[in-house]
């Protein structure tokens, strides 16, 4: 690589020359960078259908309905990434200027850092589609999440939303330099709703680390996992939002996201599963009563604590800031904050919190209660660095 993935810093200040290629960057940046988010929503929720669909129907061939949607939205988001760097590989070679506002990558392909990593993404959770059925045929049917190649699509599913971030927040600086104020705007709600969208996919992984299977056994006591990964994840999102935008409501713009997208599901998924039940000549597997009219990731599985968490959230920094709080100050009330997340609450799972007392014991309990400190602090600090990445546009300072 002549340049890596590190790309040169953007020139504030440009001349009326340079000012209708970069709006033409913009331009596509925005619309790719929105489609790549719209794709991950798809597949989400194709996920969440999938999800009611096992755990109510069972699973009788590969290639479902919920299978297809999963499939479609991530394909469709490869293919915007993928023309994203074509489009501006041939932008930059037609206007060599434009160089240093895209990340080079193997001498010569130009694109935003989000382009690579939304198109990256894509690659590896269509490749685990694959290897996920011939798993199902050596091991049979099941319900966990936390096999190799369901964590291995969600996490591919996760990230490319993540690669929309770093694509609408490089079209809202480019926006911003061109004097666009609606290009700001959309690229600021783009950078929420991907990063609400990231969010909301990679709660699907917290829902095992409740199971009794994935406990850390050490024979005398037992380490639940759930604080660890909740806390995490919710100190990386939270600290992300607030560095890489900025407002005073940026983390609760995450949340409202996270909230549509449980609405989304509550909406969609059970109606749909009835409908397929139906086509497919098929039952459920038992009197399920209300909950064939609930969507189970989002009444069962779905976090109620970062709701509550986030405009907390956004009060704290922004009190923090009125008054000038050290960095230290800063950096440990928000990860204390953030550990809260380590209790789970889900709407029509109440007792989860009990079951983890009862199963971990109380030293079990305190250690897992020391993961959830240690996630929390990780998550904040990695949300911090990587907020100031996509708040310059994907480029490291």
């Amino acid at each position: 690589m002549a340049k890596s993935l590190q790309g040169a810093q953007p020139i504030i200040g440009q001349t009326a020359t340079q000012a209708p290629p970069l709006a033409t960057v913009r331009t596509l940046r925005l619309t790719l960078g929105l489609g790549i988010v719209v794709s991950a929503l798809i597949s989400l929720v194709g996920t969440s259908w999938d999800i009611q669909w096992h755990l109510f129907v069972g699973r009788d061939r590969t290639l479902i309905p919920p299978h297809l949607m999963m499939l479609t939205g991530i394909t469709l988001g490869g293919l915007l990434a993928l023309t994203a760097v074509c489009v501006e590989t041939m932008v930059v070679r037609r206007k060599p200027q434009l160089a240093q506002y895209n990340t080079q990558f193997a001498g010569m392909f130009y694109a935003p850092l989000g382009a690579y990593i939304a198109g990256f993404a894509a690659l590896d959770a269509a490749v685990a589609f694959p290897l996920d059925a011939y798993w199902h045929s050596l091991y049979g049917i099941d319900v966990a999440l936390w096999t190799p190649f369901h964590v291995m699509i969600l996490m591919g599913m996760g990230i490319m939303p993540l690669g929309g971030t770093y694509m609408m927040s490089s079209a809202k600086a480019l926006a911003h330099q061109i004097g666009d104020r609606r290009g700001e705007k959309i690229g600021q709600f783009g950078t929420l709703a991907a990063l609400g969208i990231t969010f909301s996919i990679f709660t699907i992984l917290l829902a095992d680390a409740i199971s009794l299977s994935n406990y850390i056994d050490l024979a005398i006591l037992k380490i639940n996992l759930y604080p660890l990964c909740a806390c995490l994840l919710t100190a990386f999102i939270f600290a992300a939002a607030k560095t890489a935008v900025g407002t005073r409501f940026a983390v609760s713009g995450v949340i409202l996201m996270y909230i549509v997208v449980a609405a989304i599901f509550s909406i969609f998924v059970p109606p749909a599963t009835g409908y397929l039940v139906g086509v497919e000549q098929l039952q459920y597997r038992r009197a399920l009563q209300s909950f064939a009219y609930l969507s189970i990731l989002a009444m069962r599985l779905w976090p109620l604590l970062p709701i509550l968490l986030a405009p907390l959230y956004d009060w704290l920094l922004n009190h923090a800031g009125q008054h000038n709080w050290s960095h230290h100050r800063i950096l440990w009330s928000s990860t204390g904050l953030c550990l809260l997340a380590a209790i789970p609450v889900m709407a029509f799972n109440l007792t989860a919190i009990t079951r983890i007392i009862q199963t971990a014991g109380p030293v079990g309990l305190v250690l897992s209660f020391l993961l959830g400190i240690l996630g929390s602090y990780v998550g904040t600090i990695l949300g911090r660095r990587s907020g100031e990445v996509i708040q310059n546009g994907g480029q490291a300072r």
